[in-house]
């Protein structure tokens, strides 16, 4: 941590660097009347220097992939999503393969909607078929009834 003290008329002002760091330059010298928010020195850090590239740099990185995925989805359908074809011009490989494993995740879940739906389909059959078996138990029951009322025909054969 750099540390100084800077007087004032009234009192001595401690100032110190949160971060440690080599003074390059001093613009101001001693007894020199300064104002609130004035330079009055510059400090350097090579590590804060190169951690700051390191990040402009990321930065750099993530705003090219933002672009990318910006701009194919605005080429894309209006549902917004990306489609294969689409993931061939992103250069971030692992943006890439999450899209990848959304659309294998897609498919899936379609073939299972399609399932579903033939399993639905083939059920909607079994329930018409026994409505129309019930259909013509119901009928059949209407016409022995009085038969069977009369005693014309057994009991037996009513059940």
């Amino acid at each position: 941590h750099g540390q100084g003290v800077i007087t004032t008329k009234d009192n001595a002002q401690l100032i110190s660097l949160s971060k440690g760091g080599t003074i390059q330059d001093i613009y101001v010298a001693e007894g020199d009347t300064v104002k609130k928010g004035e330079l009055l020195a510059k400090v350097v850090n090579l590590d804060l220097q190169k951690e700051y590239q390191r990040y402009r740099t990321q930065k750099g990185y993530l705003d090219k992939d933002v672009n990318e995925i910006s701009f194919i989805l605005d080429k894309e359908n209006e549902s917004g999503l990306i489609t294969l074809d689409g993931t061939r011009s992103l250069s971030n490989k692992e943006v890439k393969a999450n899209i990848e494993l959304v659309h294998s995740q897609i498919r899936a879940k379609e073939l299972k909607k399609t399932s579903l739906d033939s399993e639905i389909s083939g059920l909607q059959e079994k329930l018409s078929s026994k409505e129309k078996e019930l259909a013509l138990l119901a009928e059949e029951i209407n016409i022995l009834s009085p038969l069977v009322k009369k005693g014309i025909s057994p009991y037996t054969n009513f059940l």
